[in-house]
């Protein structure tokens, strides 16, 4: 099957690591051959408001889109903003998706905040459900309709009324057995197995791991994605990264030499230990 291009608008301004999260989102590329992600070479911002209108979002993102001359297959905006009825993300049949990041608070990681926009990421894909534009569907593959079910599976389409239940679906990168079917009928067996794969997560590595994701991702942009929410840091959370890279035997030989100073000043300080 072709790969259709999806391109990946900052709908606001990114209040995270936006380098370190193309990296992590460009590096699915790789490991998949149904999407390719793009991010469009763009200045400016679709949405502007503190709160976006759940409603008419699809149609600013058309209008930006189409203003900047953005060439893709699939369209989907990650936006700062709240929308007004506080759902997660817009997706629709053959429209533009957008993502919120506001609902993501810092307590809620892990999962990290790009791990919970790949898993928003891939449930708009599913439902918008766009294909190349030379397939032929069935008339049984014209009959289904993807969408989220309310009740909580731990399946990447569950609605999640509860941010915290979203948790749940991320950790597990399960797929119900509705939905496996019907994802399968609708999109083929080897786009399932992709899915099932990015989904899975297990091809982020771990930190250890030379040139896996994890790996490049704490070292190239100090970004570990075990521990950090993925939101750009304040100085505090600097302070302690930094103070979390120094290597334990140092710590201890820090923590040594402090007691011993603390020590001597209050054995000189009670007259058992001689100044000279």
């Amino acid at each position: 099957m072709k790969r259709l291009k999806a391109a990946i608008i900052f709908g606001t301004k990114p209040n995270f690591d936006k380098d370190a999260f193309m990296y992590f989102i460009l590096y699915v590329n790789k490991i998949q051959s149904t999407y390719e992600f793009c991010f469009p070479d763009v200045s400016s911002y679709p949405f502007e408001k503190e709160v976006v209108d759940y409603n008419t979002s699809p149609q600013k993102v058309n209008e930006f889109v189409k203003e900047n001359s953005i060439v893709a297959d699939i369209f989907i905006s990650i936006i700062t903003s709240s929308f007004n009825n506080n759902y997660f993300f817009y997706a629709d049949y053959h429209q533009p998706s957008i993502i919120t990041t506001d609902i993501w608070d810092r307590h809620l990681s892990p999962p990290s905040l790009f791990e919970y926009l790949l898993h928003s990421i891939y449930s708009c894909l599913i439902y918008t459900q766009v294909l190349p534009n030379d397939t032929t569907l069935t008339n049984k593959q014209l009959l289904i309709k993807l969408d989220s079910h309310n009740d909580t599976r731990g399946c990447i389409a569950d609605f999640t009324r509860q941010k915290y239940d979203d948790r749940i679906d991320i950790i597990l990168g399960y797929i119900c057995e509705e939905h496996t079917n019907d994802i399968k009928q609708f999109y083929g067996e080897g786009y399932l197995n992709d899915l099932q794969y990015v989904i899975s997560r297990k091809w982020i590595g771990s930190i250890e791991e030379k040139e896996s994701a994890a790996y490049n991702l704490k070292h190239i942009y100090k970004f570990d994605i075990n521990k950090d929410s993925g939101f750009n840091k304040t100085l505090w959370d600097k302070i302690k990264a930094k103070f979390y890279e120094i290597p334990g035997s140092l710590i201890a030989e820090i923590i040594k030499i402090i007691l011993t100073a603390f020590l001597t000043y209050y054995l000189i300080k009670l007259g058992f230990i001689d100044k000279e």
